[in-house]
């Protein structure tokens, strides 16, 4: 379950970044700040005496509009200019949203006090709070899927990400589209965030470590490819958990590190990727 869990997580931040490349050419480095933001809203709302649960949504909601400010002042103004520029604006905004939550929360390791018991499945006892935590994930890839492919704003990111003149000279209103892209992906970033909390002690730093499987992740299943975003990220879930249990130390990162360039070598474009010439 923890494996599928994590898997999960690593693919909604994964997602997020991929959708904000693949509609705005932009490598978000912030993405790991906003993670971070979204488990110390958690925090924040459980610590008022309030089911951490209810601190994931606000999480999502916050982010989103965070995005959206970010974007329209700091990066839009630089969408002509060349990618470093933009690469350049959200390492400042990583630095500043981190520095300030270690102001804020200290740099000291926080965990959720929180035991919901567990519930046994098919002969299996899981943590409540974690297969909650997956079902909240669960439903937030039905809504990302639903929302791309059955709704109107949601088709015209995808067709934006196609080819942006020509969405522009078909009538979408592109710079919108940026700004609700921005948002989308900070959105998910934050809810990812959040649904950290249910497995893991977080401190400040801890979503940089997501950022760099997320990179990993988004190549694994290939680029600009969602399903494969969420194939990637389970497998690279299963292998830290079972590379945990059966390797000593942190050597399970030299599995997941083993795989991926095996993967490179044999398939450069990715599980879901087309073929090299495309």
């Amino acid at each position: 379950m923890l494996g599928v869990l994590l898997g999960a997580i690593y693919a909604i931040v994964s997602v997020g970044l991929t959708i904000i490349f693949g509609v705005m050419d932009v490598v978000n480095i912030a993405h790991s700040a906003f993670v971070a933001l979204g488990m110390y809203t958690v925090w924040m709302v459980a610590q008022r005496g309030l089911s951490p649960f209810l601190g994931v949504p606000v999480a999502g909601v916050l982010l989103f509009v965070l995005g959206v400010a970010i974007q329209r002042s700091a990066i839009a103004p630089l969408v002509e200019e060349r990618q470093s520029s933009r690469l350049l604006v959200t390492i400042a905004f990583s630095i500043v949203i981190v520095a300030a939550i270690e102001a804020t929360f200290g740099p000291t390791p926080r965990n959720l006090d929180l035991d919901l018991g567990s519930i046994e499945l098919g002969g299996v006892y899981v943590i409540r709070s974690q297969l909650y935590a997956l079902v909240v994930a669960a439903v937030t890839f039905a809504a990302v899927w639903v929302f791309l492919h059955r709704t109107h704003t949601g088709r015209a990111i995808r067709g934006t990400a196609d080819n942006r003149t020509s969405a522009a000279y078909a009538g979408i209103d592109v710079e919108r589209i940026d700004a609700i892209t921005f948002g989308l992906g900070a959105g998910l970033a934050g809810l990812a965030g959040a649904l950290v909390t249910f497995v893991q002690p977080f401190d400040p730093y801890l979503g940089n470590t997501y950022l760099t499987i997320a990179f990993v992740v988004v190549v694994l299943g290939g680029l600009g490819s969602i399903p494969g975003t969420v194939v990637g990220g389970l497998v690279v879930g299963l292998l830290h958990v079972f590379g945990s249990y059966f390797l000593p130390g942190t050597y399970y990162k030299v599995l997941i590190l083993v795989v991926f360039v095996a993967l490179l070598v044999f398939r450069p474009t990715g599980l879901f990727g087309g073929s090299v010439d495309e």
